[in-house]
């Protein structure tokens, strides 16, 4: 974050691929409706196989902050958005303090953290391509204890400032 200097961000790993059209739709959509973040769905490329759209459990539309860790039901549960599609203020993202310093699954935290801070918009479209590949982190054989500890740890993340964000209603 010390570098960025954009208005505006997202994320995308080195084998992954936006979509065309995929940063201006959540940029316009954003901007249109004063929101501070903009996500979509993400469609999985595996070898050999078609194009599989993952649908998350966030239904499309706008939501208060906060109201996106509500749809997350437990650590071992689907997460509520796909952290790679969130496109982003960048001041959002230097508030919530980025990415957590995590080994794997640091984006989950990421995506509490944000959506938790600030009102925004899922929308019912692709904007992210996902790359399935034997080479990736999600295939080693560590990845699965790992990932729950990661899982854990933005779960309890979201908890706590829900709890906040109640105690602050209540004042």
């Amino acid at each position: 974050m010390n570098e960025v200097t954009a208005d505006w961000l997202t994320t995308s790993d080195d084998d992954d691929v936006l979509p065309p059209g995929s940063l201006s739709a959540r940029l316009k959509h954003a901007q249109a409706h004063n929101l501070e973040w903009c996500a979509g769905w993400s469609a999985d490329w595996q070898p050999d196989s078609p194009v599989a759209t993952w649908i998350c459990p966030t239904p499309p539309g706008f939501h208060e902050a906060g109201d996106v860790w509500g749809f997350w039901k437990s650590p071992e549960a689907t997460i509520p958005i796909g952290p790679t599609t969130l496109l982003v203020r960048s001041d959002i993202v230097r508030a919530v303090g980025g990415y957590a310093a995590l080994p794997q699954g640091e984006d989950y935290a990421y995506l509490v953290g944000v959506t938790s801070a600030a009102r925004g918009a899922l929308l019912p479209s692709v904007v992210y391509h996902y790359r399935k590949h034997a080479e990736q982190m999600t295939a080693r054989p560590d990845y699965p204890a790992m990932e729950l500890q990661a899982r854990q740890f933005a779960w309890s993340h979201g908890q706590h400032l829900e709890s906040l964000r109640r105690r602050a209603c209540v004042r």
